[in-house]
């Protein structure tokens, strides 16, 4: 791993793991440039140098887009500064700081690929502004998953001295024509976008395994279906990492099962929230390759001493990634509902409807399984593919996109909405068992421990608001109760 968060951040040696994106992202180590990637963006720089005396290069010696035949005749400053100021045309609400400094961290991990031809300066200038906190504003409406044009035309006009910043700012450093377009041929905010939800789907995901688990002790559910034997049956990896995570929670010391099969809600969570493992392990694996690429158009190839033109902006691979994570999630907010509404039903708990106190007519937690329905229907609507869009751009030229940036913000919402479903599913699970006067033990009595300390052990009606929003706010410390061991293999 390039990184060490007890001293600094180093980028540029190898490549960067997703998590270590992540960890970066966070601010616990300022970050530097490594000198195998200053030499590397160097010499990639007097290549395009050499090379553009000599032959076109696109957006280098020529306009872009449909003007890509259109010769420059001044390809220098004022070309580079035209460049910016026409793509730096976004709308929309401004990006959040933290979304910006994962992508201005994802950018330079890609420049110090080498394969942009970029000055040096110009990672220079990202790694300052990273580490003094100086984030550029960029509009959040703009890009199609061909190349997140609009956002760092933005970038590359707040650090030439023309562009706004949400907090802070650096002298203006005039950015060359090499420079330019280099720096807006990448994804890198929707690289941001995806990997920060990628990274809330895992945790939301082990929370999930918790909640499952509480409630399938509420119910005395049949452990069989958690079974190695079934597992081998059907040997997929993800419903195996769950199974074994299900069986090491509620270990050996439960009720004998009060029934030979269980609702889908508990019999199926191996197979739901498994193939949810699976799927984001993918997006995990196609957003290390794409945070680790050289995505530039064209792009300077060391080894062959050349500048290529092609279509790698063009992240078909992470757009389809987002669009299958989103659908599995709507596939385990669906299972979420049937084990809440398992929950509200006394023929399931032996307890009063709606886990209310008992005084007639009492409500319980009846309101927030509406709460729940509606998240999961903002979760559905987030789930429809982007890659079913289409678009015909640029005179004809451009005449196809993967969508990648409404995949990446579509599931940005999906999981936002996933997380007030699992904390109130937890909620229940724990009033149910209280209410059961059970202590299930091991992780699971931290589980409901932290549950109860966030939203309070009182039955009566009240506003359940601050109680939702409390849990929903600390899943990430329920997801670290539950592990997550890698597959068997054979």
């Amino acid at each position: 791993m390039s990184a060490s968060l007890d001293r600094t951040f180093a980028v540029g040696d190898g490549p960067l793991s997703a998590d270590d994106v992540l960890a970066a992202a966070s601010g616990a180590a300022p970050i530097t440039l490594t000198a195998v990637a200053r030499e590397r963006i160097l010499a990639a720089h007097e290549l395009v140098e050499r090379l553009t005396l000599s032959r076109d290069v696109y957006g280098r010696t020529t306009g872009v887009g449909a003007n890509r035949d259109v010769r420059i005749e001044d390809p220098g400053h004022t070309h580079a500064m035209r460049l910016l100021r026409s793509h730096a045309s976004g709308v929309g609400e401004l990006l959040d700081a933290d979304v910006m400094r994962t992508a201005l961290i994802v950018r330079l991990n890609q420049l110090a690929r080498g394969g942009s031809g970029t000055h040096v300066g110009l990672a220079d200038a990202l790694v300052e502004a990273i580490n003094a906190g100086a984030l550029p504003a960029a509009h959040s409406v703009g890009a199609i998953g061909t190349g997140d044009i609009t956002v760092f035309a933005e970038v590359g006009l707040a650090f030439a001295g023309e562009g706004a910043w949400l907090d802070g700012g650096l002298p203006p450093a005039p950015l060359t024509v090499v420079d330019a377009l280099a720096l807006m041929s990448t994804n890198a905010a929707t690289l941001a976008l995806a990997l920060m939800a990628w990274g809330d789907a895992r945790r939301l995901l082990r929370a999930s395994i918790a909640a499952a688990a509480l409630g399938f002790r509420v119910v005395d559910g049949n452990p069989e279906a958690f079974s190695e034997a079934v597992c081998r049956a059907r040997p997929l990896p993800g419903p195996a990492v769950v199974a074994r995570s299900m069986r090491d929670l509620l270990g050996d010391s439960y009720a004998p099962p009060a029934r030979i099969q269980d609702p889908f809600g508990f019999r199926c969570v191996p197979q739901v929230l498994g193939a949810l493992n699976d799927v984001l392990d993918q997006l995990g694996r196609v957003l290390e390759v794409e945070i680790n690429a050289a995505p530039e158009n064209p792009v300077v190839s060391l080894v062959d001493q050349n500048i290529l033109h092609h279509g790698n902006f063009h992240i078909t691979h992470t757009a389809l990634a987002l669009d299958v994570s989103r659908l599995a999630l709507a596939q385990a907010s669906g299972l979420s509902s049937s084990r809440v509404a398992i929950l509200m039903e006394p023929a399931w708990t032996g307890l009063e409807p709606f886990l209310a106190d008992g005084r007639p007519g009492s409500s319980g937690l009846m309101i927030a399984e509406y709460v729940a329905a509606d998240a999961a229907a903002t979760l559905r609507a987030s789930a429809v593919p982007a890659t079913i869009n289409s678009v015909d751009l640029s005179r004809g030229v451009e005449e196809h996109a993967s969508f990648a940036w409404q995949g990446a913000w579509q599931m940005r919402r999906a999981v936002a909405a996933y997380r007030p479903m699992i904390a109130i599913e937890l909620m229940a699970a724990a009033r149910a068992l209280r209410q059961q006067g059970q202590h299930p033990g091991g992780a699971l009595d931290d589980v409901v421990e932290l549950v109860e300390e966030l939203t309070g052990t009182a039955t009566e009606d009240r506003s359940l608001s601050t109680a939702i929003e409390a849990l929903s706010g600390r899943l990430d410390d329920v997801a670290a109760l539950v592990a997550l061991a890698p597959a068997p293999e054979d």
